[in-house]
């Protein structure tokens, strides 16, 4: 896929009217992109968690691994993707293949499952799973989309975010959370060119938060190691 800019602004769930009053009063005139809907994703790492320490170290040159599914039966795996996101500093873009096939997170062991996973597969997302073998974390947060009047612009606004712990579990963990905290994450993306890089800039000025590096991943399974405190 094409590159893009991407900015992510985690906030207090305790902000959520402000920000919704932000877009719709905002004159870039935010529209609803898409009708809003539950995102479900299953992450993907290494043995030694080399996704994990590549974004703990900051290291600007990244990837990480994802099945993507929609709808609110977090259980029932159908119309999925496999994603693997890519990161170059402030850009990234995705590689997306289709998961032709649905899953049962509710019933049969992760061997049983990812067995499944692959068969539902083309050769090039194979591979992936080859290079990250684990599933190590399942989250899910409600998404509202919006965007500007010319599509050039996107936000995303994610609450209820919720992750459960999949590391050394020999069957899917939905359970015992990890993380579910009133925190929400509002992301921008926008063409990797000056006049959008400048258009974003200006709607960062008057956010009622600020911009900082946050993994969604690396946040759920930091706090299932209970390492809150090292964010702080």
């Amino acid at each position: 896929m094409i590159p893009r800019y991407e900015f992510k602004i985690p906030c207090a769930a305790s902000l959520l009217p402000q920000i919704e009053a932000w877009v719709w009063l905002h004159p870039a005139h935010w529209r609803v992109a898409y009708p809003p809907r539950q995102v479900n994703n299953l992450y993907f790492d290494s043995l030694d968690l080399q996704s994990l320490n590549a974004n703990l170290s900051g290291v600007g040159q990244r990837e990480k691994l994802r099945l993507r599914w929609y709808g609110s039966d977090l259980r029932r795996v159908a119309g999925a993707q496999l994603e693997l996101k890519c990161r170059r500093g402030t850009t990234g873009w995705k590689e997306i293949t289709p998961f032709a096939g649905t899953l049962d997170l509710a019933r049969g062991s992760w061997p049983a499952l990812l067995a499944t996973l692959r068969d539902g597969l083309d050769v090039r997302a194979r591979q992936w799973l080859a290079l990250y073998t684990q599933p190590v974390l399942i989250n899910a947060y409600e998404r509202a989309y919006y965007e500007t009047p010319d599509g050039l612009l996107r936000l995303t606004l994610d609450t209820q975010l919720r992750a459960y712990d999949q590391r050394f579990a020999a069957l899917p963990n939905l359970c015992q959370p990890g993380l579910s905290t009133g925190e929400m994450v509002v992301e921008l993306k926008a063409p990797v060119d000056d006049a959008a890089m400048q258009r974003v800039s200006d709607l960062l000025t008057t956010f009622p938060a600020r911009a900082e590096r946050f993994s969604k991943y690396l946040q759920g399974l930091l706090a299932a190691l209970d390492f809150e405190d090292t964010l702080a």
